[in-house]
């Protein structure tokens, strides 16, 4: 596959009739003034910053505010690109901000990648009085450039104006680690599709081990912007003590944002089929706020999305393991944290230290992880509901109420809270907790407007949201369910059943089977090619037009046409897999080695197609010119 620049969705007309907005900005006393001006009346605070005829760089230098952002300068002029670099190497920021020539005309960016384009002084030979300091750069061309809610400030009469990129209505967020409150891992995005561009690359290029805990965990996108949970330490030996942050990254373009250490996470050293699914649910972005717990044992806390500044620390919250946020409300599963707990935990910090422990031999260190989990299920469980605001607690639900309650399934829609515990499946009121029904079902799997989806191998049924009572319940054609997904009312469920092999029954391949919603009627059966590998670790995510599933690779299956497109080098990292949203596929980098010749490696966001109006036939030497030594 090759690397190209990426164009996301092509320019319609409703950009020309954007809303502007005047900035009252004063004489500023000097470039920094300037900038801070700039920065603080668009509201960027960190990504990609262009500088249309920068001039002497001055002022590209001093858009240069923070570690989070990315400044380079454009000018049509070389004597002035010369000055520039000049002025900037002086200052020793030279790589975080840069300068290049251009014709003035094309901006030499892939579409929706820059946060901010500063123009503010018109370039020689390319006046246009019509639109100020963009000269002969059109108000399109222009807005093709900026990310989704990036800003053009254009100086223009002596006053600054800005203009937002309004978001896309045909892309979506992916919030939650089963994208929304409802556990349906649907993105909402016509945009996202068959890989065939990159839109960015960022390290690492490997992560630790492929047979220990994975490196990343928990990834969620709002704003855009990404957020996840990664073990940043260095990767030559897993002995080396884990160094776990939480990441903020542009969704548009990769550039690191910010990111926090803490300590300590789930044991780094234990085989990775042991990392409970809880692990996903600790994370959940919405809006300008992150919702995570900052180590194992950690309280809840809310973070600021574009500074990671914390912001609030949720009272009596020490223990979450699950987080879900839903009209301004947080529910929360929480295991009490008991001295033993602590002291289990400490065990596995302690072995990571010893460089030559045997406890490293997985027969070894077994007997230490089934006494881990032991006391793990000794603790107590409570569902919690806060005003995200405040913290106030509005309801808790503990004892008898959540026995034998079952990870990944607590989830809302509407005005309900749905959870399981043993065979029941629960429904509360959101706002005031109240039981509203209960009844004995096979496992819970997702909700929608009007049902709640339960399926085994056995047994598909919808149960009413209302009151509980069976809608319709028919017989599975799957004997492993691994998928619930509900597309615009239809009901599509993956998964397995077994077939013989030559030492005896083993799992088939993938199938994927269309119910009408309302009924349970099959409505499609696709039944992939076996690609001959095994479906990976973690559960598929899908969008309203295709399955990403994930057995060789990520295979793209047609939801309209049954097609199946295999891209056996892009690959999902364990536990967690891929992202589907901001018309992107975003890749985390991971620790498998098969098809290692051919793989990806790296943290990617890919993208479906490119605009063509990118002159890809240009002549190399025409489009690149060697930088400063």
């Amino acid at each position: 596959m090759k690397t190209t620049f990426r164009f996301l969705t092509k320019l319609v007309p409703v950009l020309l009739i954007l809303c502007t907005l005047s900035v009252a900005v004063a004489q500023p006393s000097g470039y920094d003034q300037m900038a801070k001006q700039i920065l603080n009346a668009t509201g960027v605070k960190g990504g990609l910053i262009v500088h249309i005829g920068c001039g002497d760089g001055k002022l590209t230098a001093a858009l240069h505010a923070s570690e989070s952002c990315l400044v380079q300068g454009l000018d049509t002029n070389a004597q002035a690109v010369e000055a520039a670099r000049e002025h900037i190497r002086k200052l020793g920021i030279y790589g975080p901000v840069s300068v290049e020539h251009f014709d003035g005309k094309q901006l030499p960016y892939a579409e929706n990648l820059v946060n901010l384009v500063v123009a503010d002084r018109p370039m020689a030979g390319l006046i246009s009085p019509a639109v100020g300091g963009l000269g002969g750069i059109t108000m399109a061309e222009a807005m093709r450039v900026l990310a989704p809610g990036g800003v053009l400030c254009v100086k223009q009469d002596g006053r600054w104006r800005k203009t937002v990129k309004p978001q896309p209505k045909n892309t979506d967020e992916w919030t939650h680690f089963l994208h929304d409150a409802s556990g349906n891992a649907v993105a909402r995005d016509d945009v996202v599709g068959p890989p065939r561009c990159v839109q960015w690359i960022a390290a690492p290029r490997h992560t630790l081990s492929h047979e220990h805990t994975p490196s990343i965990n928990a990834l969620v996108s709002a704003g855009g912007r990404i957020f996840y949970i990664a073990d940043q330490a260095r990767i030559g030996s897993v002995r080396r003590p884990p160094k776990w942050h939480l990441v903020a990254r542009d969704a548009y373009n990769g550039i690191l944002l910010w990111k926090r250490p803490f300590s300590p996470w789930f044991p780094h050293i234990v085989n990775w089929g042991a990392a409970p699914r809880q692990l996903q649910r600790r994370l959940v972005a919405v809006g300008n706020r992150v919702y995570v717990t900052l180590g194992l044992h950690a309280p809840l806390s809310a973070v600021d999305a574009a500074t990671g500044e914390t912001l609030k620390v949720y009272e009596n919250t020490r223990g979450t393991e699950e987080v879900v946020c839903h009209k301004g409300i947080l529910l929360l599963t929480v295991r009490s944290v008991t001295d033993e707990r602590v002291a289990e935990l400490a065990k596995w910090a302690q072995l990571a230290e010893k460089k030559h422990s045997p406890l490293y031999a997985r027969e070894t260190a077994q007997p230490l992880l089934n006494r881990f989990r032991s006391v793990e299920a000794k603790a107590q469980k409570a569902v919690l509901a806060l005003n995200a605001d405040t913290g106030r607690l509005l309801w808790k639900k503990e004892g008898t109420d959540v026995a034998g309650l079952r990870p990944v399934t607590l989830c809302a829609i509407g005005e309900q809270v749905f959870y399981q515990k043993g065979k029941d499946v629960v429904c509360l009121a959101l706002r005031t907790g109240r039981e509203q029904w209960s009844v004995s079902s096979v496992p819970l799997r997702v909700v929608c407007d009007d049902s709640v989806i339960c399926a085994s191998g056995r047994t598909v049924t919808a149960l009413s949201a209302e009151t509980g009572k069976t809608l319709w319940s028919r017989p599975s054609l799957l004997t492993d369910i691994r998928d619930a997904f509900v597309i615009k009312g239809s009901l599509w469920l993956g998964g397995f059943k077994p077939c013989e092999g030559k030492r005896g029954p083993v799992w088939g391949p993938y199938f994927v089977t269309q119910r009408h919603l309302a009924t349970g009627k099959v409505l499609m059966h696709i039944e992939p090619e076996n690609p001959g590998h095994h479906h990976r670790c973690w559960q598929n995510k899908a969008t309203e037009r295709y399955i990403l599933g994930g057995r060789r690779g990520v295979e793209y299956i047609d939801l309209q046409t049954g097609d199946v497109l295999w891209h056996s080098w892009v690959r999902g990292v364990c536990k967690y897999g891929v992202m589907p949203c901001n018309g992107l596929l975003y890749a985390p980098p991971h620790a498998c080695g098969c098809y290692i010749a051919a793989k990806l490696t790296g943290f990617y966001a890919l993208a479906s197609e490119r605009d063509s109006r990118f002159p890809a036939n240009k002549p190399d030497e025409e489009r690149l010119e060697r930088g400063p030594a």
